[in-house]
């Protein structure tokens, strides 16, 4: 079966619920959100103390997908085998570090910082730190602004790891709600100036204010308004409008994917004559989707159930357009892009490398480990 947690669009994974219920248990040792703040799951742990090497399984995992058969798209209930993901374990003080092992290697160059137990024992309770170890090089790296989000621990016990989740998703939205200062701006700016074109819709949720005054700096955009959700600028001798139309990012709360993020947009950009609509929708499996006519916009892939066999199931509708929409902006740009200003092979090279490794298909080591660790929070 192919790895398909590591292969999901970008935005950072986050969980949680809202209000203050408390979860229900729903079979096979899983905890569902039901209201409260809190996912977890427990699997399988196999230890080899000698080796320092240990794996987490989920057998026979109850959940629904939608099943694809030649062309019925059916939600239902299915019995699912994930594969074990498989770790080496070392202590460096009070710190335990988990490493990820890769065609039976170990990769040493990033390892998970885990405190709060035993040093020297790994069973007992272990709170993820944020912080990543290079052991090759002996140099930590730190993301304590994501600690604010969500708290992990995990529990090592004799047969058995228990994995909890909290998660201030409320919190997150609003760190993350002042459109006008995120990275979509700085691209839209860019484009807008003469620049390369590259317009990514979902980055809208990338805050990043210094970068969009540098790059409004640079080409001489002046806001002459500006609210979290639509701004009005001008640039060039020209007044542009840009505004939020939609904005929803909710958690999906069915099937194997809950508690991973949905997300939709669309936004508006106008210099008062043609208006540009982009829009964009990321959504987890439900039986809403789970229908024929979204096939053309459904990712799919191959499972394993139970008795060894495969099916295949889709996982995620995805509709945007994107392309049109920088074609839009480019068409209304008061400055057009010369793809031969200023042109060098080093100048193109790189530029062609950041296009394709834009936010929306690639996803940072910390986002893989969370969706590593995101199947056994159900």
């Amino acid at each position: 079966m192919k790895r398909f947690l590591t292969t999901a669009a970008v935005s950072a994974m986050l969980f949680t619920a809202c209000g203050d219920d408390t979860s229900s248990n729903a079979g096979n040792g899983s905890s569902r959100p039901t209201g409260d703040d809190v996912f977890s799951r427990t699997g399988t742990l196999y230890v080899n103390e000698s080796e320092h090497i240990l794996a987490i399984a989920l057998e026979n995992y109850e959940t629904q997908m939608c099943v694809v058969e030649e062309d019925n798209y059916t939600w239902k209930t299915v019995h699912i085998n994930n594969e074990p993901d498989s770790m080496m374990y070392e202590f460096r003080g009070d710190t335990l570090l988990l490493y990820d092992i890769y065609h039976g290697l170990p990769d040493t160059d990033y390892g998970e910082m885990l405190v709060g137990g035993t040093a020297g024992n790994l069973y007992g309770t272990w709170t993820f730190t944020g912080c990543e170890y290079d052991k090759e090089e002996d140099e930590t790296e730190c993301y304590e602004k994501n600690l604010q989000y969500f708290l992990r621990t995990i529990t090592f016990s004799k047969g058995k790891a228990e994995i909890n989740y909290k998660v201030y998703f409320d919190r997150y939205v609003e760190d993350h709600g002042d459109f006008m200062n995120s990275y979509f701006m700085s691209q839209l700016f860019n484009t807008l100036g003469g620049n390369y074109p590259e317009i990514y819709l979902d980055e809208i949720w990338y805050m990043e204010a210094s970068s969009v005054q540098a790059t409004a700096q640079k080409i001489g955009a002046v806001f002459t308004s500006k609210t979290k959700s639509n701004a009005t600028f001008e640039l060039g001798g020209k007044t542009y409008t840009v505004n939020v139309k939609h904005m929803d990012m909710s958690l999906n709360r069915e099937g194997y994917f809950i508690a991973n993020e949905n997300k939709e947009i669309q936004v508006e950009v106008s210099d008062g004559i043609t208006t540009c609509t982009g829009e964009y929708i990321s959504h987890y499996m439900n039986a809403d989707y789970c229908k024929a006519e979204y096939k053309d916009n459904l990712r799919m892939d191959e499972w394993e159930d139970s008795n060894l066999g495969t099916f295949i199931a889709a996982e995620k509708y995805r509709s945007n357009n994107e392309d049109d929409f920088e074609q839009c902006i480019t068409g209304i740009a008061y400055k057009k892009y010369d793809p031969l200003d200023g042109y060098t092979y080093a100048k193109a090279a790189k530029t062609l490398a950041k296009k394709g490794d834009n936010a929306s298909d690639r996803e940072s080591r910390r986002e893989k480990s969370l969706r590593k660790w995101a199947k056994y929070a159900r």
